[in-house]
């Protein structure tokens, strides 16, 4: 489940959020992720996403949890990722 979700706020600072839907195994690997770049497994992502953006991070009953990321820097995340498809 991939969705924009657009906030309550209307500032200027508040803007449009990515949200990333992870599921695990019971051992805590990775089942599913969403918005998985090609050049990394789904577990790989799931570190990145953790080491990178934690603090978007909520975790759910059932071994499931969302990443909400603001768009702005879901697309810095992307970004860093480029470099590394080149290589």
């Amino acid at each position: 489940m991939v969705r924009l979700v657009q906030s309550e706020k209307n500032d200027d600072q508040v803007g449009r959020e990515v949200l990333i839907h992870v599921r695990h195994l019971p051992g805590g690997a990775v089942m599913s992720i969403d918005r998985c770049p090609s050049q990394l497994t789904a577990q790989q992502w799931r570190d990145l996403l953790l080491t990178e953006a934690s603090e978007y991070y909520q975790a759910f009953i059932g071994a499931r949890g969302f990443f909400r990321i603001p768009q702005k820097a879901y697309d810095a995340l992307l970004a860093k990722l480029t470099p590394m498809a080149a290589e």
